[in-house]
């Protein structure tokens, strides 16, 4: 069982940044939330988990997150929003939305000597792309997600050009259901099937497996069910 780490998890409201508070809570891992809206995850959560009120878009805010219990992990899982789940749905989103939120991360990272960033990312982005699906490249390119990409690329460039220790997680297709078997796709997603998925819940404990462990290190697995 490993030790337990104190953890500060940005875009901890969303749909997988729950799962993945209440993973690391059922590990006994010490968990700080950096959200806009505390009772959006303290409602739901139980107890032990410690919430901060900003924007990681706020670097003092992310400053503010850190003093609180000084993280030895992060783990990040925000997705730029868009007006709807369509994907052809109009982004309401910067453009740098990630890339500036997690550049601020890392910079306050090398003030608190914190020594690892685990980021959610998405099957398609990086060096995965070539691996994608043509029929699912085509609805990248030609719907709202690209801009999503785009701001996951700029993520995956910046973050390691920063010296620090990661893990960008690029789960395929993502669907509501608690955690099964997960697969690890070689190659950056070599032959990953067009009807892919996974489970958000397989992906929260993907996650705090990659936070707990240094196997993926400096790497960005590409997983599935």
């Amino acid at each position: 069982m490993p030790s337990s780490k104190r953890v500060l998890i940005v875009g901890g409201s969303g749909r997988t940044g729950k799962l993945v508070i209440e993973e690391l809570l059922r590990r006994d891992h010490k968990v700080t939330a950096l959200v806009r809206k505390p009772e959006a995850v303290q409602n739901e959560i139980d107890a032990g988990l410690k919430t901060v009120t900003g924007t990681p878009m706020n670097i003092e805010d992310v400053r503010n997150a850190f003093a609180q219990n000084k993280p030895e992990v992060v783990i990040v899982t925000l997705s730029a929003p868009r007006a709807s789940d369509s994907p052809f749905a109009d982004v309401v989103a910067p453009p740098r939305l990630m890339a500036d939120s997690t550049a601020n991360v890392v910079a306050v990272m090398k003030e608190f000597n914190t020594s690892k960033i685990v980021i959610m990312q998405a099957f398609g982005v990086g060096e995965s792309w070539v691996n994608m699906p043509c029929v699912m490249q085509l609805l990248m390119k030609k719907s709202n997600m690209i801009y999503q990409y785009d701001d996951h690329n700029l993520v995956a460039k910046e973050t390691k050009a920063s010296g620090e220790s990661f893990v960008l997680v690029r789960p395929t297709r993502l669907v509501e259901s608690e955690a099964k078997e997960i697969k690890e796709c070689p190659e950056h997603g070599k032959g990953v099937p067009v009807l892919a998925a996974i489970t958000r819940g397989s992906v929260a404990k993907f996650l705090v497996d990659a936070a707990e462990k240094g196997d993926w290190d400096n790497t960005a697995p590409v997983i599935t069910n």
